[in-house]
Parts: C-alpha cells; structure tokens; sequence
C-alpha cells in the first residue's frame, strides 16, 4: 500500500471524526483495504499495532459531539443501504433467469414444446444437477468469500479451481451412475438417456461457475449470461433451425462458455489490483476441507429438500401414460409461481439475516458486559421484526404472481392448481423463515444445527410427499414439502432462541 501512517490517520478521520479505542481504528484500518502484510511495510507488526500508534495520536474532540453524532448516524445509514443493497442484488440475480423463463413458458407456451419423455429427462437432470452440486456451491462460496475477503485473489483461484475440478469429476461420475441405473430401470430411451447425462453435467458445471461468480462480486452477470446463451441460441434457430431438442442442449453449453471467460476474465482483474498477494502460502487441503465437509453436506441436503417434492411428484405420474418420470403441467405451474416468490424472499432473507448480524456485532461491542439482559432482548426483538417481514414480503409477491397469473390470457385455474399452490405456498413461506434462521445458525459456528434440522426435514417431505402423492393425488407431493418445511423451522426456531438466550457465549466463538 502506498502513502504512510500519517496519511492514513488523515483518511480515518475523514470516515470517524469520534473514535472509541483503538479497536474501532482497526476496523477501520481493515475496511479501507490495509492488512498486517501491508503495514508491515511501515515497521508494525500487524494491524492492531498500528491501530494503537493512530488512536496515541488522533485528535481529541476534533468536531462538536453532536455534530459527530450526526455524522457517524448518515455515515452508518449510508453503509446500511449501500450493504443491503450489494447483498440484495447478488441474490437477487439468480431469481431473474427463473423469472424470464417462466414469462417465455406462460406468454409463448409452444417456445419450448418438447416429447413428454424427453421434457421429463431434462427435468430430472435438472433437478439433479442442483442436488449434486449443491454442497460443491456451498464449499465454493464459503471458501471464495473467506479469502477474497482476505485480500488473496490467488488462494481464492486456487481453491476455486480445485473445487471445480473436483465437482466436475464428481458430476462425470454420478453421470455415469444414473446412465447405468436408466437403462438398468429402463427409464428413459437410449437417446433421451444420453441427452439427460450431456445436460446434467453442462448444467452442473454451469451453477458451479455462477457460484464462483457470486464470490468474485459479479453475480449481477449470471441475468446477462443467461440472457447471451439465450440470444445465441436464437440467432442459430434463425440460421440453421436445427430443432427444439438441439437447441435446449445448446443453451446450457453456450451459459458455460460465457460463465468460463467471465470467470478468467475477473480473476485476471482481481490478481492485477492485489499483485502482492501471489506469493501466499496455501492451508493445508485436509484440515481445508475438514472444515468445509459440513458446508458440503448442508449444501447437498438443502437442495435436495428445496426439490424433493418435484421428485416425488414425477413418481406419481400413472402408469397407463408409459412414462417413468414426468411433472403434471398443473402442479408444475403451481408450484412455480410460489418458488418464484421464494426465490425473491430468499434474496430479503440474504440481506436481514446479514442486517441482523451486524446489528448484533454492534450491540456486542457498544453494550458493557453486565447489560446481557439488554442485549437479548434486542436482539428477539429485532428477530421478531424480521420474521414479520419475511412472512409479509413473500405473502404480497405470492399473491401478486397469482393474480398476475389469473389475468393472463388462455390460463385456466383448477381445483388441483389452487391446492398445489396453496400447499406449496405455505411450505415455502416456512422455509423462507427457517433459512432465516440458518444463516444465524451458520454465522455462530452451529452449522450442525442446521444441518440436523434440514436433514430431518428432508425425511419428512420425501416420506409425507411420496405417499400422499400416491394416495390422493400428486398435487398433494407439495403437503410433503410443507411438512418437511414445518419440521426445518420448528427445529430451527428452536436451535436459535437457544442461541439468543446466550448471545455473549456464540458471538464469541463465532
């Protein structure tokens, strides 16, 4: 880092003209990009040293207390907004795909019109796609963002890549599997099979790319990836009109493609800016992924429950159709329109869970030691308020996507859509909450917590889902997914005001 500790203390005065101690100068230090290698430089020994040395020398009472007050209140609120902003936009981005792709299938329902057999080949890969490498995102992400939050965009390449590779061989892996297991069953025919495996590893190598993405703050790409494959694709379906089938395989390969150079491209970025950071050592792999193993494990459980439903809802086509798997189209638009206003709560959840993190730091570090009675009930009370607006957003953007759908031209309701989407809303509305919960369970080392609850919570909606599906109707697969959904929030509501009764105990092991 250029400049010196002088003008440094000049750039924390300008952010804080009041400051506590000397641990709020190290904050500070950190925020504006400084590390203990960079001070180095400067003949300290790391950041909080230095901290030290400006807080000796920073100028008592330099601004009037009020005027002080005034500035850190607008200072903090800005901060607030432009947090929330950042941590609403890259979660957002993963919605807006979803969301095109439902307007094209209800405004130009023909667009995407395929074989039964072969629709139901590419929605098992896709929801296979999402299971398998949800725990490879999981370890992406929470690798990515530790060490891009360290400064070291080379160990953050690195672990990325290797991550890559290895989901990469697990997904060749498991797609091997499933072609043994689909002519063993004889699920599908030979060349639909195929197809199926081609797509499921474009696919899963596709949401591990836009993982890698998100860690690398440019998530907002993900809408335009989506957005040039589909614009390629249709440039060749002008030239060639090679057919729908060619065209769906096409799609995923030119997103990854697009995903690769955006990938390389922001990297090669983030090296440039932090040319200091090549020479650093890598962590040892094994306690590396020891540490990640239970992010693995949530990821891969959590979206196996987030589409169990759909698996058992394809089970329960009847027999007579000759098909193995395959989603009634009534239950498929029912439950879209409710997972899309999931999607877009979980983009809220995102940034009140972290909202409500920061929050707790800071009352951490402003309350005193004997104020604990204080401390939990802020926070229960700031709970309390979140989950009010969970429920209430996702309330508002459920019924909005209904009624929209209601208006639109050549739709016809039913008794079996309205219960699909009622069920399903109500389940994911709980999951809405619970993931809520297990961002804070995560955040506090209780990782195992979670992971229990939404493991237990997977049993149910597959067993409850399975058997009423069967039984009554396959709209009833979404009354497992509430089920399960009311199992994850009921243990995870639990696990967090166990939490909260001792706030001081997991903020400091957090």
């Amino acid at each position: 880092m250029k400049g010196s500790p002088e003008e440094l203390l000049d750039k924390v005065r300008g952010v804080s003209p009041q400051i506590a101690d000397a641990r709020e100068v190290a904050a500070l230090i950190e925020s504006l990009g400084y590390n203990d290698r960079s001070v180095g430089r400067w003949g300290f020994s790391d950041v909080f040293s230095l901290a030290e040395h400006i807080f000796l020398r920073f100028p008592p009472h330099s601004v009037p207390e009020q005027f002080a007050a005034s500035h850190r209140s607008w200072r903090v609120l800005l901060l607030e907004a432009k947090l929330s902003l950042r941590k609403f936009s890259l979660s957002f981005a993963y919605s807006i795909p979803w969301m095109a792709l439902l307007v094209l299938e209800y405004l130009r329902p023909n667009a995407l019109q395929v074989s039964p057999e072969f629709g139901g080949a590419l929605s098992l890969s896709l929801i296979a796609s999402l299971i398998t490498t949800g725990g490879f995102i999981q370890m992406i992400s929470r690798s990515g963002n530790f060490y891009f939050g360290m400064k070291e965009p080379y160990l953050a390449r690195r672990w990325c890549e290797m991550l890559l590779k290895l989901g990469l061989v697990s997904s060749v892996v498991c797609m091997f599997l499933g072609i043994v297991l689909g002519v063993y069953f004889r699920a599908f025919s030979g060349g639909y099979l195929m197809l199926a495996a081609g797509n499921y590893v474009s696919l899963s190598l596709l949401w591990m790319l836009c993982a890698v993405m998100s860690v690398q703050g440019i998530a907002w790409g993900i809408p335009l990836i989506f957005a040039a494959s589909a614009t390629t694709v249709a440039a060749i379906n002008l030239l060639a009109h090679p057919g729908t089938i060619v065209l769906l395989m096409l799609c995923p390969v030119v997103a990854v493609l697009c995903a690769t150079a955006c990938v390389w491209a922001a990297f090669r970025d983030l090296e440039k800016k932090n040319p200091d950071a090549k020479g650093s050592a890598r962590p040892r792999s094994s306690v590396a992924f020891i540490s990640l193993a239970p992010f693995y494990l949530y990821g891969t459980v959590y979206f196996g429950f987030l589409f169990a439903d759909r698996l058992t809802a394809g089970t329960a086509i009847p027999w007579v159709s000759g098909l193995s798997f395959g989603i009634d189209s009534a239950y498929k638009r029912g439950m879209d329109l409710v997972l899309l206003a999931f999607l877009i709560t979980a983009a809220l959840v995102e940034v009140l869970s972290d909202a409500y993190l920061r929050y707790w730091r800071r009352l951490a570090a402003e309350l005193p030691q004997t104020s604990s009675a204080q401390l939990v009930d802020k926070l229960r009370k700031r709970h309390t308020k979140n989950v009010l607006a969970i429920f209430l957003v996702f309330g508002v953007i459920a019924l909005a996507a209904w009624f929209a759908f209601c208006h639109l031209p050549g739709q016809v309701t039913s008794a079996k859509l309205l219960e699909t989407a009622a069920l399903g809303g109500l389940g994911y509305l709980l999951l809405s909450i619970a993931l809520f919960e297990n961002v804070i369970l995560a955040s506090v080392n209780a990782t195992s917590l979670a992971l229990r609850a939404v493991a237990l919570g997977l049993g149910v909606n597959l067993l409850v889902g399975y058997g009423l599906s069967h039984l009554l109707g396959v709209q009833y697969a979404a009354a497992g997914l509430l089920a399960g959904s009311g199992v994850v929030f009921w243990r995870c509501n639990q696990a967090v005001r166990q939490v909260l009764r001792h706030p001081d105990y997991y903020f400091s092991i957090s």
